[in-house]
């Protein structure tokens, strides 16, 4: 059976997609761009001199392939007008450092000791309570390129924010900016702010606090600025993260209650266009009261041409419609192919549209009830399943008890949202949205608890540490390729999942063959601290100030993005400022690593760290050291160091100040050593 004609937009969005993955990759260029464009003209007019009378052949395929490269040109040329770090006017190409004129791009995020949001540079300026969402500000700074990842396997939020047309970031205190002009006129997205600000102050005063009212915003308003880490966690943890993020998820529970509650309308004529126009009214709506968010608007645009198919009166696969919302989006912003919510959105949708039948129809129960069980567990699977090599990609674990933790919270987060919008809608009444705002405190006391439990379960989060881009590729094609066996009912086909399979486990053989191999020594990038990882196959020492080490969210944020890298199951750590006296040592199971002092042996490497040094007097034999750190801002002078230790390398860690980091660099350059600043340049990672 062909399946192709029932997915022409399929056809249309693969070569498009391919255009814009292209271009991110190789950084394109305008340049570039002309080229290929010129290519592909010429290409053209060449068709035209082909005797098709003759070459029956070539016809069938030459106008499908001219398209499809159109398709990718284009898909490419988007990504060079979209992706503003290209533009030749970008203030970046001229100047990062003076007086600048920007308007406030988005509301504020209060952070503990700061605010936060985006600035849009209009231009420079010559003159000298935070800004409103649209205000126009001046300031006088050096906007400094955002920082990459400075620790091996740590979040690039660089990456992250360029996805978002964002490269540069700048700190302003309250006498390097000031306000130029107060927002003006109408605007939607501010207006979508506003209401989504006055809808959380409703249920702030409705008796929902702390972690509850935290939930609460989230899971009906999208803000989850208020969700601390330890909430986080517990919902990452136990597979239901997706509930906390208003998106696809949310608007499609919308979608079937406001589809249910006008199912009396007929499916044809008139009303099946009111009925339409009432649904997306509807959706669009929800969508203002979250305050516009991007994953609120990419779900709303997705079933708003669901919505649109099904009101053709003609058959239209849901594929094609979530294609065509997908070339849509892409058009008006192409970086958005590199979001992770964009990605994870479609890609649940594809798995509940592919893959629920398939488990579905693996077990069927005569009691009714069970059978809604089951069908609930097909769709959290399908949804699952079709998401799990990309979270797997990037998060590295995998949620063991999701189908509990999903059978339990997605129907009590559901009982949440009704509440809590009938607070919304009845606020006007204190007596009932009162009431109300208490039922809805316990329903999310019990969700809260419920994903605690259930997080904190025995092995509920399976750490995943060798699934990279190619391992995730593979992983996409097995699982594509039993679709295709189970659709087409070819047993032949099964030979291709195994094969992929094969080359699966071969990838995994090679990648732990490496990893029992690797010897590293890390110089960690920390704040204000000092941190040094020595690792040997699957296991790692730490050396690290112990206020570190007692910082469970700072190992978390800057050291843990090692582990998943590297492999790294075994951890030892050791607080650096008990074992740097005299007569320390190390245990001596510790048989890779030994220590006396302030001196570490490790694979015939020696490492000196030093805090201070004593007064070189008379004679001395100067001790000889791959790699020599110094920590902790001491008052040394350089010619009194170099007196006692002969260096390989020299590394200034994060306890120094940035002072004399620079002054240090610039001193050790000029006597010729080679010096390196962790706080400067990021880790300093030594394969041995």
């Amino acid at each position: 059976m062909q399946y192709r004609h029932l997915f022409p937009m399929v056809r249309i969005l693969l070569p498009f997609m391919a255009g814009i993955i292209v271009c991110l990759t190789i950084s394109g260029t305008s340049a570039i761009s002309t080229i290929i464009w010129i290519g592909l003209l010429l290409l053209t007019v060449a068709t035209g001199l082909i005797p098709f009378d003759k070459f029956r052949f070539i016809n069938r395929w030459l106008f499908g392939i001219i398209v499809s490269l159109f398709l990718f040109v284009t898909g490419y040329n988007s990504v060079v007008q979209n992706k503003e770090i290209l533009w030749t006017d970008h203030f970046a190409a001229t100047q990062t450092e003076g007086v600048f004129i920007a308007t406030v791009e988005e509301p504020l995020q209060e952070k503990d000791h700061s605010f936060k949001t985006i600035l849009r540079v209009r231009g420079k300026d010559s003159a000298i309570k935070p800004p409103a969402e649209g205000s126009l500000v001046t300031f006088s700074a050096n906007v400094q390129q955002i920082s990459p990842p400075q620790n091996p396997g740590s979040f690039n939020y660089r990456k992250y924010m360029a996805t978002n047309n964002v490269y540069h970031q700048v700190y302003l205190n309250n006498i390097s900016w000031k306000l130029l002009e107060v927002p003006r006129g109408f605007s939607f997205n501010r207006m979508a702010h506003t209401v989504s600000k006055k809808f959380v102050s409703i249920l702030n005063n409705n008796g929902l606090k702390g972690q509850e009212f935290a939930v609460a915003s989230a899971l009906i308003l999208g803000q989850n600025d208020m969700l601390d880490n330890e909430t986080r966690q517990a919902y990452s943890g136990s597979g239901v993260t997706h509930i906390l993020s208003v998106s696809g998820l949310h608007v499609g529970v919308i979608f079937i209650i406001i589809s249910f509650v006008l199912g009396f309308m007929k499916k044809h004529g008139w009303q099946l266009y009111l009925k339409t126009f009432l649904i997306l009214i509807t959706i669009w709506a929800y969508a203002l009261l979250t305050g516009m968010s991007p994953p609120v608007m990419r779900a709303a645009a997705m079933f708003t041409f669901i919505s649109f198919g099904n009101a053709s009166g003609r058959y239209t696969h849901i594929i094609n419609s979530l294609s065509v919302s997908a070339i849509l989006l892409l058009l008006i912003d192409p970086l958005m192919i590199s979001n992770f919510g964009f990605q994870l959105s479609y890609l649940a949708i594809i798995g509940i549209v592919f893959i629920n039948k398939p488990i579905a129809d693996l077990i069927y129960f005569k009691n009714r009830i069970a059978n809604k069980i089951w069908g609930l567990i097909a769709v959290s699977l399908a949804a699952q399943i079709a998401t799990a090599p990309l979270t797997m990609l990037y998060f590295h674990q995998f949620p063991a008890y999701f189908i509990p933790a999903n059978l339990v919270a997605v129907p009590l987060s559901f009982l949440a949202i009704y509440s809590g919008v009938a607070v919304l809608a009845t606020s006007f009444i204190p007596v009932i949205s009162n009431f109300l705002g208490i039922i809805t405190n316990y329903l999310l006391f019990a969700l809260n608890y419920s994903v605690g439990f259930i997080e904190s379960l025995p092995y509920s989060v399976l750490h995943i540490t060798n699934i990279f881009m190619p391992e995730m590729i593979l992983l996409y094609l097995i699982l594509i390729s039993i679709l295709l066996m189970f659709y087409l009912k070819r047993k032949v086909l099964l030979y291709i999942p195994l094969t992929l399979t094969l080359v699966l486990s071969v990838s995994f053989s090679f990648t732990e063959i490496e990893r029992q191999q690797q010897q590293k020594i890390i110089f960690y990038s920390t704040n204000k601290q000092s941190a040094i990882g020595f690792i040997n196959g699957g296991q790692q020492i730490l050396v690290a100030d112990s206020l570190l080490l007692n910082d469970e969210k700072a190992i978390r944020f800057q050291l843990d993005g090692a582990r998943p890298l590297y492999g790294l199951i075994t951890l030892h750590n050791f607080a650096l400022d008990t074992l740097t006296g005299l007569n320390q040592k190390l245990p001596k199971k510790l048989s890779t690593l030994r220590s006396h002092g302030n001196i570490f042996l490790f694979q015939n490497k020696r490492v000196a760290i030093i805090e201070s040094i004593p007064q070189p007097y008379g004679s001395f034999t100067k001790l000889s050291v791959d790699y020599l750190v110094i920590r902790n801002n001491p008052k040394l002078r350089i010619h009194d160091l170099l007196k006692l230790y002969q260096p390989g390398q020299i590394i200034v860690d994060g306890s120094n100040s940035y002072y004399k980091t620079e002054k240090w660099l610039a001193e050790f350059k000029e006597a010729g050593f080679n010096a390196y600043s962790v706080k400067k340049s990021g880790a300093f990672v030594v394969d041995l």
